[in-house]
């Protein structure tokens, strides 16, 4: 069995490397044959193309590029799925694809094509509500051209999709009881981690918290982009209220988005530079740093396409046994912690709330090596990709193999 992957997005996406290569790696080594076709502002040449292939290639996967247009907009991506459906048809006749696997709607398109042309089983891995999202961002509106052909295109193919999956239990919920979804077989895969990588030696932790000059502090660590869904204004907001409550509290960013955003927001609240850290690191030490905190938080605007949603983030930070400071209405984050006792809801983003959701924390705090303990082990049953990714997205190639 061989299933050719479209992603419309770079190898070099942060998202692609903590999740598509290593749920293909992980699927690849299940026996499942691998082509993967990307989409690249920047085609890699030569030497370093080559590089990466044969990388890739020690994994089980075949990768292929095209390049990806931006500009003007609507006829770019229409360009894009036009050339990425017929290199894809030449790369199923080449290896003998059987299943095309799609992260997303614009793959979603050139797989609805070649089901059409070649009989190929469909696999739509929805990922979001892509129109909504827009909407929610305040892009598009209901009525524009590109809000209807995405949805369009989404209702066709969540219809001809021979299996789908989604990421959160709400999405799940609302296809089915609102879109009459309900013969298509549909699995619920949260974004996953390799909880292993998450194991990090306490004395490392402990040796990097001495060079940052964090031996006697409490940490709040940020993971992530900053900026449009990703709220730095309400997570400096809540950690200057947290300083109130919790002595020596460091917040402690890593981000890969333009540093200004967040020392902008730190400034407004008066936080001094020993109040915090503001950082990049490089993927490889993301488990040590996290491993050396003591509480992740993630704040993501609330809005309906976020029923979709399943933060990354949120694996990395209970593999790494950190609690969690989340706001509610973030796909089933909600339930996950709740349920769980492994982190903080905060329910408005005003003082109030936040200082309600600092002593909840408190008690989190008291009983750290416990509540380390336990957010591991949700980490383990909940988003591991080795026990949860791993084993889904096969039991969905078994049914699409049937």
């Amino acid at each position: 069995m061989t299933s050719l992957y479209l992603c419309y997005f770079p190898l070099s996406e942060p998202l692609v490397q903590t999740q598509v290569i290593p749920y293909l790696s992980a699927l690849a080594a299940e026996g499942i044959g691998i082509v993967l076709l990307t989409f690249e502002p920047n085609p890699p040449r030569g030497a370093r193309k080559e590089e990466i292939r044969e990388r890739l290639a020690r994994q089980g996967i075949a990768w292929y590029c095209l390049r990806y247009h931006k500009r003007p907009s609507l006829p770019a991506t229409l360009w894009d799925v036009l050339t990425g459906t017929v290199y894809a048809a030449c790369l199923i006749q080449r290896h003998r694809v059987s299943v095309v696997h799609a992260r997303s709607h614009v793959p979603a398109a050139m797989a609805f094509l070649l089901r059409q042309l070649f009989g190929v089983k469909m696999l739509f891995d929805v990922r979001g509500l892509l129109a909504e999202e827009y909407e929610d961002a305040g892009v598009w509106r209901r009525n524009d051209i590109k809000f209807k052909l995405t949805k369009r295109m989404e209702r066709k193919c969540l219809d001809a999709a021979d299996a789908i999956v989604v990421l959160t239990e709400r999405v799940k919920t609302m296809l089915r009881d609102g879109s009459g979804i309900n013969g298509t077989p549909m699995a619920v895969i949260p974004c996953c981690v390799d909880v292993d990588k998450f194991r990090v030696d306490a004395q490392l932790a402990q040796v990097l918290r001495e060079q940052l000059g964090l031996r006697d502090k409490t940490v709040l660590l940020y993971l992530g982009k900053l900026g449009s869904w990703y709220m730095a204004a309400e997570m400096v907001d809540f950690f200057a209220v947290a300083c109130e409550m919790i002595p020596n509290l460091h917040f402690l960013i890593l981000t890969q988005s333009d540093h200004a955003l967040a020392r902008v927001e730190l400034a407004r609240r008066g936080i001094g530079a020993e109040a915090f850290t503001l950082t990049t690191v490089a993927p490889d030490d993301v488990p040590l740093y996290l491993t050396a905190a003591d509480v992740g938080i993630s704040f993501i605007r609330p809005c309906f396409s976020k029923i979709a949603s399943s933060p990354t983030k949120i694996g990395e930070y209970l593999a790494a046994g950190l609690p969690i400071v989340s706001n509610t209405g973030i796909g089933d984050c909600d339930a996950l912690l709740r349920e769980n006792n492994v982190g903080v809801l905060v329910e408005e983003f005003t003082d109030k709330a936040y200082r309600a959701a600092v002593a909840q924390l408190q008690n989190l705090l008291a009983d750290r090596e416990n509540v380390r303990r336990r957010c591991r082990a949700v980490a383990e049953q909940h988003l591991s990709l080795q026990h949860v990714g791993r084993k889904r997205y096969r039991a969905v190639y078994d049914l699409l193999r049937s």
